[in-house]
């Protein structure tokens, strides 16, 4: 159900849809709402979008506009650009010709390790500020084809902490820490209607992606001796990611959608250095009170460089919309990621996702979408008695925007919040007992975005 946009996306367009978003005579326009609305607008005009990744979670971003609204919950809508990324067999019912840019205003996500080092919580935190999607559809005879560009995933994390005798035997303990993982997709999609109530439609992107991870951490003995380690991790990939979609109408307000897509490597360079240097002529120790973030990266560490690939799951997709009315749209998706065996990276165990959302149209002008959605961890749980065991931490979301539409063009505001707790083990092995302590994580994640599109 594609309610008409605007004509103009100019600046002044833009502009004044936004006003128009919160002006008193709109019929949801109250003060609440009117500064939920302004806070991402304001950001904008400050800086650019953004994004977060995790490896051990596969829902990292949403995307879109109306999609991150409805909490992802798309696969069997897809009916504008952004269908390219949800599901290709979607843009076959795209009104015109339709280009669709997407942007996350600011993201924030803090991740809180508890008691991991002396007692006192290690917080990671990461922000990023990029344009996460584009995307624009053109009709060619019975075809609908388009081009897309969607960063799925990234995470910038820049930090220093300093914890003041953390342990009996350490004075001061010093943490620098630096982790940017950014993946690209971008390449063309094509889609055609077979008939009336069945579309099929294939996507192909192209898929890059670069992590980077530099730890120092002095550690200042009681002794008087000082003991400084160094890590260093880097990967580059490079790949193709396949996307196959249908859409079929079995009645009418009823819509299925499936997709199956799956990241296929063909070239991968990874390089690793760890150095330690202690002042003492005991050499170094693997004291308690330093972390350990790179365990999860790699299953064994890396011998200076290697070319091996890692495995990427298989992803099937299942959504239904049921268009109850003009006005309302309701919608859900199921996403299974299968289990990948990974000897060198590391496994990764099969995840199903869920999302619920739904859309509601104020006005011909003006609509509103809230949305629910997963994102599970796809480790093992963390059981007392292991080593280096990879962190496992299910998250849970709430999205909602809003749009405001003059002829061709619309103009979103909105935002999206998850929260999640479970278990991690980055820290050393105690050297008096031989245990590795697990600990307790938290998480927390908010997004504001401002997005548009414009059909023609």
């Amino acid at each position: 159900m594609n309610k008409p946009d605007t004509r103009d996306l100019s600046l002044p367009c833009i502009i004044t849809a936004v006003a128009r978003l919160l002006s008193p005579s709109n019929p949801v326009s109250f003060p609440v709402i009117r500064l939920f609305l302004i806070l991402p607008f304001l950001i904008l005009l400050l800086a650019a979008g953004a994004a977060s990744a995790d490896q051990y979670h596969y829902t990292n971003a949403l995307i879109g506009d109306r999609a991150s609204g409805m909490g992802t919950a798309y696969t069997a809508v897809a009916d504008d650009a952004t269908g390219l990324y949800y599901n290709p067999a979607g843009i076959v019912y795209a009104s015109g010709k339709n280009i669709s840019a997407s942007v996350n205003a600011y993201y924030g996500f803090v991740k809180s390790y508890k008691g991991v080092i002396g007692g006192k919580d290690w917080d990671r935190k990461s922000s990023a500020l990029l344009p996460n999607y584009f995307g624009v559809v053109q009709p060619l005879g019975k075809f609908k084809i388009g081009f897309s560009y969607a960063v799925p995933d990234t995470i910038r994390e820049d930090q220093d902490q300093v914890f003041t005798q953390p342990n009996a035997s350490v004075d001061r303990f010093v943490i620098d820490f630096n982790n940017e993982d950014n993946t690209y997709n971008f390449g063309p999609s094509i889609a055609m209607e077979f008939r009336d109530d069945l579309a099929i439609g294939a996507t192909l992107y192209f898929h890059q992606r670069r992590n980077q991870m530099i730890m120092n951490q002095m550690l200042n003995m009681s002794d008087g001796t000082n003991q400084w380690t160094l890590q260093y991790f880097e990967t580059n990939e490079k790949g193709l990611k396949p996307i196959l979609g249908v859409m079929w109408s079995p009645i009418k307000k009823l819509s299925l959608g499936a997709t199956l897509s799956k990241t296929i490597l063909y070239d991968a360079v990874s390089t690793g250095q760890s150095f330690c240097s202690n002042s003492s002529a005991g050499g170094c120790d693997n004291d308690p009170a330093t972390v350990d973030p790179f365990y999860p990266t790699l299953a064994y560490a890396v011998p200076g460089m290697t070319n091996e690939k890692k495995k990427y799951p298989n992803v099937i997709t299942l959504g239904a919309a049921y268009f109850a009315s003009d006005e309302l749209l309701i919608s859900g998706d199921i996403k299974y990621y299968s289990k990948v065996t990974d000897a060198y990276w590391g496994n990764k165990e099969a995840v199903m996702n869920l999302s619920v959302g739904a859309e509601y149209f104020v006005n011909s002008g003006t609509a509103v979408r809230a949305g629910l959605f997963t994102d599970m961890a796809n480790t093992p749980d963390v059981v007392s008695g292991g080593f280096g065991q990879a962190e496992h931490v299910d998250l849970y979301g709430i999205s909602a925007s809003i749009s405001s539409f003059t002829k061709n063009t619309s103009v979103s505001l909105g935002g999206s919040y998850f929260i999640g707790d479970g278990k991690a083990q980055i820290a050393g092995t105690d050297p008096l007992t031989g245990i590795q302590p697990v600990q307790s994580v938290e998480a927390t994640g908010w997004t504001l975005f401002l997005s548009s599109s414009y059909s023609y």
